[in-house]
Formats: C-alpha cells, sequence, structure tokens
C-alpha cells in the first residue's frame, strides 16, 4: 500500500537574498528556520508519507549573488541553490532527515523554481538531501507517470504534472497564469538556457528593487493603487518609480522579439517529451492538447499580451487621443478645443478599455479551470498550488485543492483507500503554533466514465469539517 501524501507548496526560500531586502522577507526566512523542522518531525511521528513539494520551494528569481553575473545560467542556478540551502540549515536539516527515515519526496516545478528543469540544479538537491545518487537525476525520473514510482527515502522530479492512478492530478498551476507561464513547458529554453516569463522580468527589473512595496502586489494592484502608492512616498520617488517602469516595461517588450520565446531545438524537445508524458501518464496526446488549449497563451509571446501587462495600451490610447484632438482642433483653426476634446476622448477610451480587461484574480481563475483539467483527465482529484490561497472546493465529480503558500502554514493531507488505494478523502490544514488547524475536509468521489453524467450536484460535500484545532 502506498503511503498517503502530505502536500506543501510555495515556500519561496532564498526569497530574502535580494540587494535590497524587505524587512518582510527576512523575518519570514527567520520563521521558515523555525517552524519547518518542527512541521517535518511532527507529520514523521504520524507515520509513513509521501511529501509532495508542488512548485515554488526556492525563489530564483530573487537570489541575486555578487560576482556571478559571468556564470552560464545552469552553473548560476546551481550557486543560487546553493545559497538557499546554506541560508536555510534547519529546513535542509528536516528534509535530510526526512528522507533517511524512508519517506519519498516529489519536487514539482513551479515558476520561481523552473531552474529544476536543469539537470545540474535537480543533481545538486540530490547531493545535499540524500545518499542516493544513482538514477535520481536520470531524465525519465522527471516524468513520472504515477507516485508509487517515488520509491521510500527517494527524490524525484516533475516538469509539469503527475496523473496518479489512485486518481489525481498534481501540478503546480503557472501554466494557466499568462505572466508566469511560458511555451514549451516541457523544454522552455532558448540556446539551452530556460526563456524568461514577464512575471520574472518585472519581479527583477522592479519589485526586488523596491523593498517599500508588497510582494504579492502585482496580484492586488490595479493601474490607480500603483499611483497612489507612488504619491504617498513623495515626488522624488514617484520619478524614480517611473524610470523603473519605463525600463521595466522595455525589457517586457523585448521578450517578444527573442528572450522569451523558445527556440525551434527546445520546442523539438518539448514535443518529443509530450508524446512520452502522455505514454506514460495514460492520455492521449488529444487530452493534453485540450489542456494546452485550455490555458491563455503566455504573455510573452503576443503583441497584446506585453501592451496589456505593461499597461502601454493605455499609455498609447491616451497619447493617440490627444494627438488626434490636436490634429483636429488645428485643421478647425482652434488647437485648445482639440485638445480638450482628444482628452475627453481619451478618458473615455480609458475607461472603456478598463471595463473591458477582466482584472488579474490568479486563484478565481484557477478555480475555474480544475473542474476543466478533471473532465479532460479523467481524474476526481486536481491539487495544484501557485495561488497562494489555500482552496478546497467540488464541482460535480471533482475536487479542486489549492495546497496554498507554506508560508502561512496552509497545506494538503491526502488519505488513500486501504483496500484499493484510490485517493479517498483530501483535507486543507494550516501548521499554527506547533500544532494543526483543520480547516475542511472532503470526500473524493469516485472516477466516472466521461459519458456518465453526474450523479451528485455541485458544492461543498456533506461531510466538510468546521475548522478545528488540535494539536
Amino acid at each position: 500500500m502506498e503511503p498517503d501524501l502530505l502536500l506543501i507548496s510555495d515556500l519561496h526560500l532564498g526569497s530574502h537574498l535580494t540587494p535590497r531586502m524587505r524587512g518582510e522577507s527576512v523575518h519570514l526566512a527567520s520563521r521558515i528556520e523555525e517552524t519547518f523542522g518542527r512541521f517535518i518531525a511532527h507529520y514523521q511521528r504520524e507515520g509513513r508519507w509521501q511529501l509532495v513539494v508542488n512548485g515554488d520551494f526556492i525563489d530564483f528569481w530573487n537570489i541575486e549573488l555578487a560576482g556571478s553575473a559571468s556564470l552560464p545560467a545552469e552553473q548560476l542556478a546551481v550557486a543560487r541553490l546553493h545559497a538557499v540551502f546554506d541560508a536555510h540549515p534547519m529546513v535542509e536539516a528536516a528534509l535530510q532527515s526526512f528522507v533517511r527515515d524512508g519517506q519519498g519526496v516529489l519536487f514539482v516545478a513551479g515558476n520561481h523554481d523552473a531552474e529544476l528543469l536543469y539537470p545540474a540544479v535537480r543533481a545538486a538537491i540530490v547531493a545535499r538531501l540524500s545518499s542516493h545518487t544513482d538514477d535520481d537525476t536520470d531524465v525519465t525520473t522527471t516524468d513520472l507517470d504515477n507516485l508509487g514510482a517515488l520509491g521510500a527515502g527517494r527524490i524525484r522530479f516533475v516538469r509539469w504534472f503527475l496523473r496518479d492512478p489512485g486518481g489525481a492530478w498534481i501540478e503546480h498551476g503557472h501554466t494557466f497564469d499568462p505572466s508566469c507561464a511560458t511555451p514549451a513547458v516541457l523544454s522552455p529554453t532558448r540556446g539551452g538556457e530556460l526563456v524568461k516569463t514577464v512575471a520574472e522580468v518585472a519581479t527583477r527589473s522592479f519589485a526586488n528593487l523596491m523593498p517599500e512595496i508588497d510582494y504579492d502586489a502585482p496580484d492586488k494592484f490595479g493601474a490607480m493603487d500603483y499611483v497612489r502608492w507612488a504619491l504617498a512616498r513623495g515626488w522624488r520617488f514617484v520619478i524614480r518609480v517611473i524610470l523603473l517602469y519605463l525600463r521595466t516595461a522595455g525589457r517586457v517588450l523585448a521578450l517578444w522579439g527573442g528572450p522569451g520565446r523558445v527556440d525551434r531545438a527546445g520546442k523539438q524537445i518539448h514535443a518529443e517529451r509530450l508524446v512520452r508524458v502522455a505514454e506514460n501518464a495514460g492520455l492521449q496526446m488529444s487530452a493534453l492538447a485540450a489542456l494546452e488549449k485550455m490555458a491563455p497563451p503566455p504573455a510573452a509571446t503576443t503583441v497584446a499580451g506585453l501592451l496589456g501587462i505593461t499597461l502601454v495600451d493605455h499609455l498609447l490610447t491616451a497619447i493617440l487621443a490627444v494627438a488626434g484632438g490636436a490634429w483636429l482642433g488645428r485643421a478647425l483653426g482652434n488647437v485648445g478645443l482639440g485638445l480638450l476634446v482628444g482628452s475627453l476622448l481619451g478618458v473615455l477610451a480609458l475607461l472603456r478599455l478598463r471595463r473591458k480587461r477582466r482584472p488579474r484574480n490568479v486563484a478565481r481563475d484557477m478555480l475555474e479551470v480544475a473542474a476543466g483539467v478533471g473532465e479532460v483527465t479523467g481524474v476526481p482529484l486536481v491539487l495544484m498550488g501557485h495561488s497562494h490561497r489555500g482552496t478546497l472546493e467540488r464541482f460535480g465529480d471533482v475536487v479542486y485543492a489549492n495546497s496554498g503558500s507554506w508560508l502561512d502554514g496552509s497545506h494538503l493531507v491526502v488519505r488513500r483507500d486501504q483496500a484499493s488505494g484510490r485517493f479517498a478523502e483530501v483535507e486543507l490544514r494550516r501548521w499554527r503554533n506547533g500544532g494543526i488547524l483543520r480547516v475542511r475536509k472532503m470526500a473524493v468521489p469516485r472516477a466516472v466514465l466521461a459519458s456518465e453524467q453526474p450523479t451528485e450536484p455541485t458544492g461543498a460535500d456533506p461531510g466538510d469539517a468546521a475548522p478545528t484545532p488540535v494539536r
């Protein structure tokens, strides 16, 4: 019988290793060091587990190392990995103990730690956490078809997703977020190096240089929120923000010309791996094609996406409206009136553009696609991370569970049926003050044929549990 699942995500280790550290990041790093070992030890005492680290374990985007600019991308990623483990010795020790105890660990690549796709990075993780060095980093081990292949006391890696025969689909979820997604997810490379996403460029070029801003601002701020935030800090700060914004916008727009695009070799490797992944997972290629179509195109690959995410489309709309009004006023002999009319037209156009554009809400968007993922892949349980919001919902015969971010203690426990080995129950929990807070529990429905109609209404499972603190 395979062990139950303990699923965590979004620890963002190393987020404090920036040139200008945020106080909150330093505090979080200290708290992780203090509590993560206790968390792991708590579950070790309960028995055997398969630990799934579902993406963004390490925050490579925020790690800057002195004198490393000339290193090749893969070597730089390895250096950043070692810097993170050196900064988090208690986290490293906890995982070493977990593996020595015969527990398996599966790392799923996320958007902040896509560097797990580099073989040298995977080898470095295995070397630091485990004494097993035989085939743990072979490329085939990045395409596991079931958790039974994880092995006791072993470390494995997944590039995109895992579809387990027990009835679960596991992936980080960033492929459904245009600003964080890359094309050719199984090999998003150009010249052998990982391509950059819009979110990574924005983080390195803007957010990392602004310790005054909330790390999660892009998920909460609109254009006017940024304006108010800058104005509250004075005009000198506003000028600095404008200059950084212009530089960031230029770098983001440059992604379309090359750095954000996968080259022919990367696409070919992706296509070859896609066939192998489909075969291992027992999926038709049409199912994976449907999943790729469900995800919006990565922002770095479309002009509209880049213009929208940088707000350059807003600037162009306003400039063209005012310029058009000035031209019309000059033709009529009244430039002032033309400018006034152009300004009014610009305001109306911007309001229309704002109404048409759906505000970014990663948690909501992932919630909407979860049912579709379950239907396409034929599994009753979809497990994701990325949104930083712990969630447990049911849509017909599909349960969607998001592990949230371990930074607030959120995690998932998935129990197997002892007789059949299928996943039978999922529970959202939080680690609080050295104990467990049970947030919600839900039974996993049995998988049904696609041709069958759902027999239960959408909504919460009658067995859902209210939050109950336990020790």
